[in-house]
């Protein structure tokens, strides 16, 4: 889903509203449409309430498996709870933000706790630093949109805030654990990135799958995966995760919840520069968005000159394991989140106009 990528309302400083007296002094009957939607969000709100109690134990964490992987992992826990901070910015009861931040917290909290033992990266947590420690932008996002999206109703609450800087200086090199960003070639290092930093070898099926699990008689696997075989082998050819990807461009999120706190101009000229220098590329290739970027900068360079390489690239297609089925898994598309994030900030149209030249 991309909910977790709507751009967030304003939470700057606070400005003094006009002193403005309306004085309503003719009574008037609700109109029956206005009722039925405020009946539609109780109702949203009592369901959510009783999933809340059967799903999350008193800390917020989720009833389930811990895994890490890209089948049923960390993003997947907490989307259970995707459309809720929306549900309350509509009027929904002041429970249903109490239950999402709680569930949010305690996700926080369960993977950080929860390790892999054979994926080698996440052996010492899912999570480090209140952020999975590495994974593609499919999955971070996704993980992200129930804490994106809180500031729609509650954006001044302090931790909140805190993990909003946090969060976006793991892309500015901000924390010397986290070297996601060359500054000098414009890059996202590599697909797989977060709190730890980039992956900068071959990834493997394990990497994506996550540790051995029993499957049959127990789970219904939303890729149809029957055993965990099939899981790996869903994976087998996601390899080519080194240098930047369009992917990489929903990171911008982050610099651009952080820079709507204040206004710090740190984050937009981040920003700016990191899609300025993608808008280049697709100039420079024909103004079609190469899905790999290698680490010296050239397109193509971690792929053999390949302007259309890389895992969910333009020519990433596989074979579904279950069927013999061929699948194209591109996802260069989800990058247009990142100009639409320039533009929200300038109103420069050749940030749309790029992808417009594409079609």
């Amino acid at each position: 889903m991309l909910t977790g990528y709507l751009f967030l309302v304003l939470s700057g400083p606070r400005l003094p509203a006009a002193e403005v007296t309306l004085r309503i002094s003719t009574p008037m009957t609700p109109p029956g449409w206005a009722l039925l939607e405020r009946e539609l969000l109780q109702s949203s709100a009592q369901a959510c309430e009783k999933f809340f109690a059967r799903y999350f134990d008193e800390r917020g964490y989720l009833e389930c498996v811990a895994r890490w992987g890209g089948d049923d992992g960390p993003d997947d826990a907490i989307e259970n709870c995707n459309d809720w901070p929306i549900l309350h910015a509509l009027g929904a009861p002041q429970v249903v933000q109490q239950m999402f931040k709680k569930a949010w917290s305690g996700h926080v909290r369960q993977f950080t706790e929860a390790k892999t033992v054979e994926v080698p990266f996440a052996r010492d947590g899912m999570y480090y630093k209140e952020f999975p420690v590495m994974f593609d932008w499919q999955h971070n996002a996704e993980g992200l949109s129930v804490f994106n999206l809180q500031s729609l109703s509650d954006p001044y609450d302090r931790n909140y805030r805190r993990q909003v800087r946090r969060f976006a200086g793991f892309y500015m090199n901000e924390d010397p654990g986290a070297p996601n960003y060359d500054s000098q070639h414009k890059i996202i290092r590599s697909l797989f990135n977060g709190s730890r930093g980039p992956l900068l070898r071959k990834a493997t099926a394990l990497d994506w799958t996550g540790d051995p699990i029993e499957v049959e008689n127990r789970f219904h696997l939303g890729h149809g995966e029957r055993n965990y075989q099939e899981m790996l082998a869903h994976f087998k050819d996601y390899n080519d995760i080194v240098g930047d990807h369009p992917l990489n461009l929903l990171s911008s999120t982050l610099a651009l919840n952080a820079y709507m706190l204040q206004h710090e101009g740190k984050y937009r000229k981040w920003l700016l520069e990191y899609i300025d220098a993608w808008l280049a590329r697709m100039e420079k290739n024909g103004d079609v968005i190469p899905s790999n970027v290698g680490l010296d900068g050239t397109i193509g360079g971690a792929c053999d000159g390949k302007w259309y390489g890389g895992t969910y690239g333009w020519g990433f297609s596989v074979t579904v394991p279950q069927t013999g089925e061929i699948a194209h898994r591109n996802r260069q598309h989800w990058g247009f989140i990142g100009f639409a994030n320039a533009y929200l900030l300038t109103g420069d149209d050749r940030y749309l106009e790029a992808w417009r030249k594409q079609a």
